[in-house]
């Protein structure tokens, strides 16, 4: 491509924001032409994310909707609830990380194995959320060839950058170092996203989901727990449904957060005996889960040849 396409990132300074910032930032396709802070305006972005220093000039800007709609694409990584009227104001392609827009009419939720005919072209797009995206890999191969007998019981464990940037007593790094807490029991709010999701493949099963508040700031574990309908070998299965994917891998032991830092893979593994069948996902939540999957929505919306397949930060 001779031409990069400028996009811009609002809400540049929170954690998906960043990383945002800094997949663009060494993206072949794409020039970062704008990053919005409400809070930080004016202020020099390598001074607000100092890893950030000698890459790039750019300055923070408050929200201009006439300056962004110029732009070919924008990023919202704002908070949950704040996306919504920024989109409206906005008349360029818009893939919104937050939870605002996930399955609403007139949005195509973002998930690139899944949906990648339906990205192609859209203007409006919706990240999904970080567990979902690591439940919905896990499930999804299941539920599209009807293979599932009953519920489905599901443990997560997830890191303190999930939580955003903001710090609150219970999702705190110092409050979660050398601790391990389950919170929101059967009650997450990803729970009713993953079904919808599945409902579009086949029969969503009910799902009942522990997440875990674990001391690392990046990462999520997944393991669920299902029995199957008939006799099959699930992990053939699941080679044969991820074979055209390159950003998720089937691992043959089990998958490992270190292995997927800083990067959008989901490391997959299946464990079976007899009828009872366990699946362990591993994604990087500013990765897989947010930003990196957002960019890989972009890519397949604008018909690019995939590039955002970084290696992971650890060997």
């Amino acid at each position: 491509m001779n031409q990069r396409l400028r996009v811009g990132v609002v809400g540049a300074t929170g954690y998906v924001g960043a990383e945002l910032v800094r997949l663009i930032l060494g993206h072949p396709a794409f020039e970062l032409a704008a990053v919005v802070s409400s809070s930080s305006a004016g202020r020099a972005l390598s001074d607000a994310i100092p890893g950030l220093l000698g890459l790039t000039d750019l300055r923070l800007e408050a929200f201009d909707a006439a300056r962004l709609s110029k732009l070919d694409a924008v990023f919202l990584a704002t908070p949950h609830g704040k996306a919504r009227p920024l989109a409206a104001q906005l008349d360029t392609r818009v893939v919104d990380c937050s939870a605002d827009h996930r399955h609403a009419p007139g949005w195509v939720y973002g998930q690139p194995e899944y949906h990648g005919a339906r990205l192609f072209g859209a203007r409006r797009i919706a990240a999904p959320g970080c567990f979902a995206t690591a439940i919905s890999l896990a499930l999804a191969p299941l539920v599209q060839a009807d293979l599932l007998d009953g519920d489905v019981q599901i443990v997560g464990a997830t890191g303190s950058t999930g939580s955003g940037a903001t710090p609150t007593q219970g999702t705190h790094h110092p409050e979660r170092f050398a601790n391990l807490k389950a919170y929101k029991v059967l009650k997450h709010q990803h729970v009713p996203e993953v079904r919808e999701f599945l409902s579009g493949l086949g029969r969503a099963p009910e799902l009942h989901f522990v997440p875990l508040s674990v001391p690392v700031d990046r990462g999520i574990l997944v393991t669920c727990f299902a029995r199957l309908s008939r006799d099959v070998d699930a992990a053939a299965r699941f080679a044969h449904a991820y074979a055209p994917h390159p950003h998720v891998r089937i691992r043959a032991g089990t998958p490992e957060l270190r292995h997927v830092r800083g990067t959008v893979f989901c490391d997959l593994s299946v464990h079976q005996d007899d009828r009872q069948v366990v699946v362990l996902s591993a994604i990087d939540n500013l990765g897989k889960g947010a930003a990196g999957q957002a960019v890989q929505c972009l890519e397949l919306a604008l018909d690019l040849p995939g590039a955002t397949r970084f290696p992971p930060c650890t060997p």
